[in-house]
């Protein structure tokens, strides 16, 4: 048997190779004098015929690829393979190509069932990347698949309607009894008067049971006294999605489809549920419809069995960040609702703002409140009373539904944030005119603003005045973004990561701060600069590219970056979950393959890029 001056280029090899580099080092010296070791030549098209054995990497590289050759990593010095035919036969069938030549260290199956027993962190590695080779092989049949909840978030309206079908309809001076009859001819619940291809109102199956049968009318009269002369529509180009969220907040179960301003047919909220039999537009749906607030809060448990079928049907987490802000929009809404019924109506118009990640719609397990409120005019003292307590209502009836208080209380339960439409004005003006770094660092997450209940209107002429200021104002553009880039995104020299030192998240990522945030407030940079409405940040970076702020290669490296960090995060979220944990925004890069470690040290180093040139373009290249 090798001693161990003979085996200390292997011995420090293991040293730097998980999980043997958490053994104590004689026991690293055992596992060296196991090993035996093998030359693999390069055959990219043949896959290794794979013994039960732990295969090692000392050179070359290696591609791990589905049954149906899809690749799913690439493998170099330091990985492993043959995990999955050791544990249990593979029976996803994952194969493996020598893509250079290659030297592999070999340890039995009895060696490693012998470690794994004695050191049961190593079985739990082993366990580990097993689960996550085998989910990376589900998501490729997901991809191969279409799944259905991504064809439920992205399939259009138009892609539901019967292709070429003539809209069931009539003129409006039909009478209601020969409207009925072509309801049921035609085996429809609703129906439109027509006036050619142009929209003249909607008769539903309801409005005959509940204006005519229940009234006892007069089944000559025109079918256009028990229509809805002003119905709301959709256009063909719309997703389930929207069709869905807006059945939802007008309480109606027909809508119109338009295309080009002409009527192109009718979908049903039948149509919604037989395209989408398991749908997280139905929670929006169940949203809208309690009528307290506890039942309402229990609803909140849903989500987070949603978020994990996402992630395990691989759905892009901006699509993700759209359906979360609209169950978030959903529960606000509800809130609001409930609230007044207790207050009555409000004393004037007014409208919910929400502000950062929900505003961008893109929310995740860990988002905060962050709201306000505006009002039509300066509130008299009775008036300032009514929105005090809605806000009181409303923001702890959204933490016990798991929107958690914002800890800088940025809320509309603060009266500093319950401004009328000329205080908003002029805080705003205030925060561009008289830009400083401390009053910047406070206040960059009211530049991401969106109404979600009551009157949009009165938001226009704030954004109107903003939008018309900012490009203008160069300081504040420079300090601005002087005070984005004193976070950095974690890579050091050499490419290396730059993990937390101490702390609850030591040796961990920072996907938030040092990921996704960086790129947010890159596009709100660009957004501000360019005078442009867009508020998330993929609609902002493509308007900058549009408006020749951001060169196209640099807009879409910094969207496949975002989505990267921000599937990770999520991915990472989830999963805390499902053991019970708290979701942060950390993650172990050690727990990553290679090729997605290089995908994401390529994504920060986009950001690095990303942040000079703002930096030149803004502030002279000046850090501040």
């Amino acid at each position: 048997m090798s001693n161990a001056d003979d085996l200390k280029d292997v011995v420090d090899f293991l040293a730097e190779t998980l999980p043997f580099s958490a053994l104590p080092a004689e026991d690293r010296l055992d596992v060296a004098q196991r090993l035996s070791v093998d030359y693999i030549p390069r055959h990219a098209n043949q896959p290794l015929a794979l013994a039960p054995t732990l295969y090692i990497i000392r050179t070359g590289a290696f591609e791990l690829r589905t049954a149906d050759g899809e690749l799913l990593d690439r493998l170099g010095e330091h990985d492993l393979f043959g995990i999955n035919t050791l544990l249990n036969g593979n029976p996803e069938g994952l194969t493996v190509y020598p893509i250079e030549d290659a030297l592999v260290y070999k340890l039995s199956s009895e060696a490693v069932k012998a470690f794994s027993a004695q050191y049961e962190p190593m079985g739990d590695f082993f366990q580990q990347v097993s689960s996550q080779r085998n989910r990376l092989n589900r998501l490729a049949r997901n991809r191969q698949s279409k799944p259905r909840l991504e064809t439920q978030l992205t399939q259009s309206v138009r892609d539901v309607i019967t292709a070429d079908a003539t809209p069931v309809g009539c003129v409006p001076t039909t009478s209601i009894q020969q409207a009925a009859q072509l309801m049921r001819d035609e085996r429809v619940s609703s129906l439109m008067l027509l006036d050619g291809d142009v929209l003249g109102g909607i008769v539903t199956d309801r409005d005959i049971r509940n204006r005519v049968v229940a009234e006892g009318l007069d089944l000559q009269l025109p079918v256009s006294n028990i229509a809805t002369t002003d119905p709301i529509f959709i256009d063909a180009g719309a997703l389930l999605f929207d069709a869905q969220k807006m059945m939802s907040q007008h309480r109606v179960h027909h809508l119109p489809v338009m295309e080009q301003g002409r009527v192109i047919g009718m979908i049903t909220a039948t149509d919604l549920v037989r395209a989408q039999q398991v749908s997280p537009l139905f929670l929006i749906d169940d949203i809208q419809r309690q009528n307290d607030l506890d039942s309402l809060s229990e609803l909140r448990h849903r989500i987070p069995a949603l978020i994990h079928n996402w992630v395990q049907a691989d759905i892009s987490p901006v699509e993700m960040g759209r359906v979360l802000a609209a169950i978030g929009d959903a529960f606000v809404q509800r809130c609001i609702a409930l609230a007044q019924q207790e207050l009555g109506d409000a004393p004037m118009r007014f409208a919910w703002l929400a502000f950062g990640s929900q505003a961008r719609m893109d929310q995740t397990f860990a988002s905060d409140q962050d709201n306000a409120l505006i009002l039509e005019r300066e509130p008299n003292q009775p008036e300032a009373d009514y929105f005090r307590k809605l806000a009181n209502w409303v923001c702890p009836a959204l933490a016990k539904c798991g929107y958690v208080l914002c800890p800088g209380d940025i809320m509309a339960s603060n009266p500093q944030w319950r401004l009328s439409v000329a205080d908003w004005q002029a805080r705003f003006n205030e925060w561009v005119d008289a830009a400083s770094p401390k009053t910047l660092l406070n206040s960059s997450i009211f530049f991401d603003l969106r109404v979600i209940d009551g009157d949009a209107d009165l938001l226009a002429p704030v954004q109107k005045n903003l939008l018309a200021r900012t490009p203008k104002a160069d300081l504040f553009l420079a300090l601005m973004t002087q005070t984005a880039v004193r976070n950095r995104p974690p890579l050091g020299f050499f490419r290396r990561f730059v993990v937390e030192s101490g702390g609850a998240h030591e040796d961990a990522l920072d996907l938030k701060h040092r990921g996704v945030a960086l790129i947010n407030d890159l596009a709100r940079i660009h957004a501000l600069a360019g005078g442009l409405s867009a508020v998330g940040t993929h609609a902002r970076l493509q308007a900058a590219m549009d408006a020749g702020l951001l060169e196209a290669d640099a807009g879409h490296s910094l969207m496949e970056a975002w989505h990267l960090i921000a599937a990770l995060r999520i991915e990472e979220q989830s999963e805390a979950v499902r053991r019970g944990e708290k979701p942060t925004s950390f993650l172990d890069p050690d727990a990553l393959s290679p090729l997605t470690r290089a995908h994401l040290k390529d994504a920060f180093g986009t950001i690095q890029e990303a942040q000079q040139m703002a930096l030149n373009r803004y502030a002279r290249g000046q850090y501040g």
